[in-house]
């Protein structure tokens, strides 16, 4: 097992998982398991990359506010991904939203340091669904394609809005970590340590390489220092505490020998602390001039930038001189990012600082309040100031979501990112607002003339697109549809590229839950699985279709989960929603299909072709293959129509504790692990077919199978209990046990991993059983689990 009850070792990610969890990336759960199919959510994601990468604060670490709703636990994640850049506030983030594929792709991309290679716009993805993949991830996707760090399916398609799982995330992940830039294996454990993508320091873990670089500041209080390696990266290397280090090239020792400018090469022992310190040279900017990096008063450290992008820091003295040509009294409050300025430099302490010029190059956030593209002049509001900025002739534009932007898709008013050198904005990056590339909504009208879809949103607004002429037309599985075909008040999901639509899909079939059935005024209300409730009129003969023979309107409950079929905004069908647990008894995969036994002993074939999705846990793109003899699988039902078939891990032991007032069971399952279920909303108790929502109804020392019911809540199946002499020894190959009954046998078949072992739970070779022992027989389904030898 990989430390998991629900991940044995046949597994397909049961390596990743076992690794990562060792190195506290992921997780399980209270009950023991670990959940491989369950979809990650996007927070869920973003702290996995960040414990990849090692990352913390450096002491004393200015972090940015998190822009976006994150749950308390994640708060210091988040801010360390947004330091990082694995995070942006333009970014479209949804704490709880599940992570799809192409947004994966992004935060691996990030991960490992090469996103300017997604902003070159080199090469599109070659997949062949490429044009559902969403505008802003189209590069990030080749990117981490040409990286290996996703790959896409056997048929050539990425499916960009699938959502990634607990395993595939920490697969991943796993590949990401080999790629982080400047980071060294640690023998034997798999485990990287280093800088993250954007040069901010990780954590410490034992196995780093010793560094060489240039002293950026020093922290005595907190027995650090942070050198800017070759390459750009940022380190934090820290002292063992109360240590005397000496430090060659220097007369004092400790970090009282160290000034920022210094180069230097450090040495550093197993554990990741410094051992020794060679300062080679102590230069600072050449000239003493340079464009302001930083200005950091409480720690009174000057930090410049040489004009080949070098950095140098000093420390100020108490009193530090400031000219400033207009200001008549200036201070050190006066100086700005980015202003040029010579400094005066006295004992290695800033005496002086003269600003040349105000702005010269850096890195502005404002508000544009004027854009003249005709006179080539931008009016930012940069920290309550309206600063006024020539733009360069080539200035480059990005706006999220948009491949090729210009100077026109800037609005007054947006909040926008200017690169300045020289004093001239040589770049603009939008960042309060990004471009929508997918779309749900509804058809308002189609101008087939002029290739122009005007739709709905869920607020009522009208919007409307042009529509490309190699946009592809999905009306109903119609790949070959029209624009003719669209008529108005279809639900649509569109794909926009640079702005027009690329692709438009329909369905005249929605699913959702039916919270209202007002049959005389033949009204329904349908909540959708986002959230939305929507009236729609009944067509008086509408159909209702079930597999448990419902098929009349007051047949239908508040809760039903259905899917309904509209023509002209009527409801003419409601197929209703079922499920089955069944047993697979033989796999047929020249017919497409399964052949199982369901709850009540009778046989059925489930046929899965066309529309039926076939879900096996650990599986990207299952196959009948994947599914074994033996097998549980739910089958879901909409209508008559096989909609789903999903293969199922149980949970099957002995319930070992009750707990009434938390509601919960604590099993010690057959595998030898204990686990917690809790008895939440939904759950049942299936006695001899006879169902209970009591949890009253179990007792310690029952065998039961646990499955997670579809619409909540969990099923406790109790097993039968037969107990009788043995009427034959046991052979390590049988498949079969058989007990005395009077003059004949009854025959049971037995688990592939049954469970056998003495009343003192001595477990016991299948072997040992002869001829006239006493045993106790629990079973579900006459499948034998669990085998006690009396």
């Amino acid at each position: 097992m990989a430390g998991f009850s629900d991940v044995p070792e046949s597994h397909w990610a049961a390596g990743n998982i076992e690794k990562m969890s060792k190195l506290g990336v992921v997780g399980g759960y209270t009950d023991g398991t670990f959940r491989p199919g369950t979809v990650v959510k996007q927070v869920e994601a973003v702290s996995m990359a960040v414990r990849a990468m090692g990352l913390q604060a450096a002491p004393g670490a200015d972090l940015p506010e998190v822009p976006f709703p994150v749950p308390d636990w994640a708060q210091a994640d988040a801010k360390l991904a947004l330091q990082q850049g694995l995070l942006k506030e333009t970014d479209q983030f949804t704490a709880y939203a599940g992570a799809s594929r192409a947004w994966v792709a992004r935060l691996l991309v990030r991960m490992i340091g090469k996103e300017s290679e997604a902003q070159e716009r080199l090469l599109l993805p070659n997949f062949t669904d490429a044009y559902k993949i969403p505008d802003w991830a189209q590069y990030y996707v080749r990117v981490a394609q040409d990286y290996d760090l996703i790959a896409g399916y056997a048929d050539s398609t990425f499916r960009p809005d699938n959502e990634v799982s607990r395993a595939e995330m920490v697969a991943f992940l796993s590949r990401a970590m080999d790629k982080l830039p400047n980071r060294t294996a640690v023998p034997g454990s798999g485990s990287q340590t280093g800088t993250g993508a954007s040069g901010q320091t990780g954590i410490i873990i034992p196995g780093f390489t010793d560094a060489s670089g240039t002293v950026i500041k020093v922290y005595p209080e907190s027995n650090a220092f942070v050198i800017e390696e070759t390459g750009g990266g940022l380190r934090t290397l820290y002292l063992p505490g109360g240590a005397d280090i000496s430090v060659v090239g220097s007369g004092n020792q400790g970090l009282n020998a160290l000034q920022p400018g210094d180069e230097v090469e450090v040495t550093l022992n197993a554990a990741g602390y410094v051992t020794g310190i060679v300062v080679n040279s102590r230069s600072g900017v050449a000239g003493n001039e340079g464009v302001v990096y930083d200005l950091d008063l409480d720690t009174g450290l000057l930090t410049l930038q040489s004009d080949n992008e070098r950095l140098s820091s000093y420390r100020l003295d108490d009193y530090v001189r400031v000219e400033v040509d207009g200001v008549r009294f200036p201070g050190l409050q006066d100086i700005r990012r980015g202003d040029r300025v010579k400094i005066t430099v006295e004992d290695g302490l800033v005496t002086g600082i003269e600003v040349l010029e105000m702005a010269a190059r850096l890195n502005v956030t404002g508000e544009v309040i004027i854009l003249d593209t005709d006179k080539d002049i931008i009016n930012l509001e940069v920290d309550g100031r309206v600063r006024a900025y020539s733009l360069a002739p080539d200035v480059q534009v990005t706006v999220p979501g948009l491949s090729n932007a210009f100077l026109s898709d800037i609005d007054e008013g947006d909040t926008v990112t200017a690169v300045i050198k020289e004093g001239v904005v040589t770049s603009l990056e939008v960042t309060g607002r990004e471009v929508t590339d997918a779309l749900t909504a509804t058809v308002y009208a189609v101008d087939a003339d002029n290739r122009v879809l005007t739709l709905k949103d869920d607020k009522d607004k009208l919007l409307a697109y042009d529509v490309l002429e190699e946009a592809r037309i999905n009306i109903d599985g119609d790949d070959d549809a029209e624009l003719t075909d669209l008529r108005q008040d279809m639900e649509v999901k569109i794909r926009l590229l640079d702005g027009d639509i690329i692709y438009v899909e329909t369905n005249d079939a929605l699913d959702g839950t039916i919270t209202s059935l007002d049959e005389d005024g033949l009204l329904l209300v349908l909540q959708r699985d986002n959230g939305e409730r929507k009236t729609y009129i009944l067509d008086k003969n509408v159909d209702v279709d079930s597999k448990d023979d419902r098929d009349e309107l007051d047949d239908i409950k508040r809760g039903d989960y259905a899917r309904i079929v509209l023509d002209n905004n009527r409801v003419t069908e409601i197929k209703l929603r079922t499920a089955s647990t069944c047993r697979v008894e033989r796999v047929r995969d020249v017919y497409d299909r399964l052949e199982v036994e369901d709850e009540d002993g009778d046989s059925a074939r489930l046929y899965v072709r066309g529309d039926v999705d076939l879900i096996v846990p650990g599986v990207t793109y299952p196959d009948l293959d994947d599914v074994q003899v033996g097998d549980l699988v739910r089958a879901t039902y909409m209508g008559r129509d096989l909609d789903t078939v999903e293969v199922l891990q149980p949970l099957r032991g002995e319930v070992i504790s009750l707990n009434n007032y938390q509601k919960s069971v604590t099993l010690r399952l057959f595998s030898g692990k204990t686990t917690s279920v809790d008895f939440t909303s939904g759950s049942r108790v299936n006695i001899d077919g006879k169902i209970y929502d009591s949890l009253s109804r179990l007792e310690t020392g029952d065998r039961v199978e646990v499955l997670e019911d579809l619409d909540g809540g969990f099923s406790f199946l109790v097993m039968e209990e037969v107990a009788g002499k043995l009427a034959a020894d046991l052979d390590d190959d049988d498949d079969e046990v058989y007990l005395e009954d009077g003059y004949s046998w009854d025959d049971y078949n037995l688990d592939e991993d049954f469970y056998l072992h003495d009343a003192n739970s001595v477990f016991s070779g299948i072997s040992s059983l002869e001829k006239g022992d006493r045993v106790r027989l629990y079973m579900l389904r006459n499948m034998v689990y669990e085998v006690v030898l009396e």
